[in-house]
């Protein structure tokens, strides 16, 4: 699914407007504190982030960007190459790089390994049952009421509803003609052998991004790459992506020579129509509620949280009122 195919970057850096960036930002917060809550169970991995743009229109975006963000209060800065390259002695900066955006609070999350741990717990202390292999296929409706859910298996009966399908929300939706604009953005990862160098944080260079991979690789990505693959229609040439990722992150980060892909995929990642979060009731039914999000690693624990106090105490935030779903309804 999405979230194990998600670069899973923890980050509020190209989030706007302000409403939009400030929900990133208590979504990371949100983060910390299920880290501190669980443990110490190897999912969440903050230290920030380091980027560096193209000379010229790049280096002003970026430099403009961070200014703002710092006005906003984010840990943004820039910082010298030379403190950068203590902080990942295996990167490698081109000559018009002087300064480089260390933005300090960002992190990445080993998604899977988290959505396990939850649902583990979830099943062990408070005796939810997790049921796999048992696809929704319709509703029973009555009213302004979803009674029942029909899956393969029969019928269960529901007392309220939450959505959370991704990519599939709009067509998920259909059979209750709710209007909820979700599409579909594919990208994709590949995944490398464990590098001949360390690197501990996020790196965004020049037409490419990586990080660490929970499996001790490194994990690569880059949006004009994405758009190959999507360009390629049904059967992209996966190896060949791949390898152009690989290329590109051995320019930057020595430890990324001489390695081997050993996996690539393809994710598709719900966008909603407008680009920001959807969340709140299902227009038209009253215990029924959908949650919808790019960047939905680093918003779901908050959203999580928001939603299920909504669901069970009534209590509406404020923060999500730029968000609410009826937003589309004419």
């Amino acid at each position: 699914g999405t979230s194990g195919t998600s670069f899973a970057w923890l980050n509020s850096v190209r989030k706007e407007p302000e409403a939009y960036h400030r929900l990133n930002v208590a979504g990371m917060s949100a983060h910390r504190d299920l880290a501190r809550d669980l443990g110490d169970v190897g999912a969440h991995h903050f230290g920030g982030s380091l980027e560096w743009a193209a000379a010229g229109d790049g280096e002003r975006e970026l430099r403009t960007r961070v200014e703002r963000l710092a006005g906003w209060g984010y840990a943004a800065e820039f910082i010298s190459r030379e403190r950068a390259a203590v902080m990942e002695p295996g990167l490698e900066f081109p000559g018009h790089v002087r300064e480089v955006a260390f933005f300090g609070a960002d992190g990445w999350l080993d998604a899977p390994g988290l959505i396990r741990r939850l649902l583990s717990a979830a099943a062990s202390k408070h005796g939810a049952e997790v049921r796999e292999r048992a696809p929704v296929r319709s509703f029973r409706a009555r009213g302004d009421r979803i009674e029942a859910l029909v899956t393969d298996g029969g019928e269960t009966v529901a007392e309220s509803v939450l959505v959370c399908v991704g990519p599939a929300t709009q067509a998920f939706l259909e059979p209750l003609r709710a209007v909820v604009p979700v599409g579909r953005v594919p990208g994709l990862l590949a995944v490398t052998s464990p590098p001949g160098a360390k690197l501990d944080r996020v790196v965004h260079a020049p037409g490419i991004h990586l990080r660490p991979d929970a499996g001790g690789g490194l994990l690569l990505g880059t949006e004009d790459v994405d758009k190959l693959a999507v360009s390629a229609g049904a059967s992209p040439n996966l190896p060949e992506l791949a390898a152009i990722l690989l290329e590109r992150a051995g320019r930057v980060f020595s430890g990324a020579r001489g390695v081997k892909v050993v996996d690539s995929r393809i994710g598709v990642r719900p966008m909603p129509a407008d680009g920001h979060t959807i969340a709140g009731r299902v227009p038209g039914y009253a215990n029924a509620w959908v949650l919808a999000t790019h960047s939905g690693v680093t918003l779901g624990a908050l959203l999580g949280r928001l939603i299920a106090d909504e669901i069970v105490r009534g209590a509406s935030s404020p923060m999500l009122a730029p968000f609410r779903p009826d937003r589309f309804v004419a």
